[in-house]
């Protein structure tokens, strides 16, 4: 009992008993302690190096990371503590079977009643070193099985541009081997599209963006780079996914060639159908110089005003770039004006004309277009030779796009009947609006004159704002 009531053995025997190297040196560096533990480590016994200088154990000494914390400590008494991660063999320790230790140590400042010494701790980390190596050595092969085998380049630089690493579909794409990448500036495979890269290290989450890469032939390759910024112990890098897109670019600028060619055929086409509409209309008024008979010019004239109405939509059509759909509002703005000038100027005809901006497929356009020659012909025409005012509107109602031309005209006789009538023009307007999916009624207006309403399903018409 008297000898566990006996502080310095007891201090002694926890010395000796640590399962860690415990180090004490004085001022002048000479050592003042030195447990078992440092003993088996070193296979220095107590007796050896007890008064002498660290150094002589250890030469490396005054040029390792382990001086500059003994000074600090000495001196300011700031504590350090020096990580196996960034310092893993700081002396040269061995274990029990003869492998280098990886170990930790602590140096720290302990005030003693003659002085300030300097306190090395140093804890034996190898099992836990080489178990985390194992994970992350693990977690690596899963990562690289998965990016050494994806058919995209996959790059990794530091924020400054480095590059540290690239996967296999790299070193395809770009004719570097992963060493020979190593280190490189990133604009050696990005040129200014690195401005871009590195740019992405300032802004997670960044959309994809085109560049051009580099080969080591220097040859060009067109790419869409999606990058991120990461961290790692502190440090920070920037990964990339560098699809080449070269063939996708040309792809596209072959579709754009044909797209091109496509518009200047159409274009040409309806250029060529107008003028041969019109040819058509010559003739036919060459025609109609040789008819006496009034009833048969009357139907000449009207075929004409017909072939006008379709060759004034092809007209459009090559005007524009644009060739499935045709802009209604503009083109009834258009067909007004030629009607007012064909019904001989505004002192016989005010036209007023309502209409939102509505895009129609060509197949709908025509015959509607039709359909509205018909009808302000119509209006114009049974005025009985009295100035008369037609408004035209078409705008969206419901589920269904109104087009409606009114007059103030005489009005509809009161046996009219629309799907019965015999008149050429009545037929025209009913078969074509039915053609397109539509309806058509006649109403009579009060006092006077007459509106014919065509409704068609707005699913069946895009209808845009222009």
């Amino acid at each position: 009992m008297d000898r566990l009531r006996d502080p310095s053995a007891m201090l002694y025997a926890v010395l000796h008993g640590l399962d860690g190297g415990v180090i004490v040196l004085d001022p002048a560096l000479r050592v003042l302690a030195w447990n078992a533990w440092m003993e088996r480590a070193t296979g220095r016994c107590a007796g050896d190096v007890l008064e002498g200088e660290l150094k002589a154990v250890f030469p490396a000494l005054p040029e390792s990371r382990v001086q500059v914390a003994i000074d600090d400590a000495l001196t300011t008494g700031a504590p350090a503590v020096l990580s196996h991660t960034l310092n893993r063999f700081l002396f040269d320790l061995r274990r029990s079977d003869g492998t280098p230790m990886v170990h930790n140590t602590t140096v720290r400042r302990i005030d003693a009643g003659g002085g300030p010494l300097c306190l090395i701790q140093i804890t034996d980390v190898t099992v836990q070193a080489e178990r985390d190596r194992f994970l992350r050595e693990r977690r690596e092969a899963r990562y690289r099985a998965v990016v050494d085998t994806a058919p995209d380049a996959i790059v990794t630089s530091d924020v400054t541009g480095r590059i540290q690493w690239i996967n296999r579909s790299a070193e395809r794409q770009f004719g570097y081997t992963a060493a020979e990448a190593a280190g490189m500036p990133i604009a050696t495979l990005l040129g200014d599209a690195a401005d871009g890269w590195l740019s992405a290290a300032g802004r997670p989450g960044e959309a994809p963006f085109e560049g051009t890469g580099r080969r080591k032939d220097g040859s060009v390759v067109a790419l869409e780079l999606s990058v991120a910024p990461w961290t790692a112990e502190g440090t920070g890098f920037v990964t990339g996914i560098l699809r080449d897109i070269t063939e996708r670019k040309r792809v596209q600028a072959d579709l754009q060639r044909a797209l091109e060619h496509k518009s200047l055929l159409l274009r040409e086409v309806n250029h060529r159908i107008k003028n041969s509409l019109h040819l058509v209309s010559s003739l036919l008024s060459l025609q109609l110089r040789g008819i006496t008979d009034e009833r048969l010019r009357h139907h000449f004239r009207d075929a004409i005003g017909r072939i006008h109405a379709v060759a004034r939509v092809h007209g459009r059509l090559y005007q524009t770039e644009r060739f499935q759909s045709v802009e209604l509002s503009a083109y009834l703005s258009g067909l007004c004006d030629d009607l007012i000038s064909a019904s001989g100027g505004a002192s016989a005809c005010t036209l007023r004309l309502d209409a939102e901006t509505v895009e129609l497929p060509i197949d709908i356009a025509i015959p509607l277009s039709l359909v509205a020659n018909e009808l302000i012909t119509n209006a114009v025409k049974h005025a009985a030779g009295r100035p008369v005012t037609v408004t035209v509107t078409l705008r969206s109602a419901g589920s269904d796009l109104e087009f409606a031309v009114a007059d103030d005209g005489p009005g509809l006789p009161p046996e009219f009947d629309l799907q019965r009538s015999a008149n050429l023009g009545m037929r025209i307007i009913t078969t074509l609006t039915r053609q397109i999916g539509g309806t058509v009624r006649a109403e009579r207006r009060v006092p006077e004159g007459a509106v014919f309403r065509i409704s068609l399903p707005l699913s069946q018409v895009a209808v845009g704002g222009a």
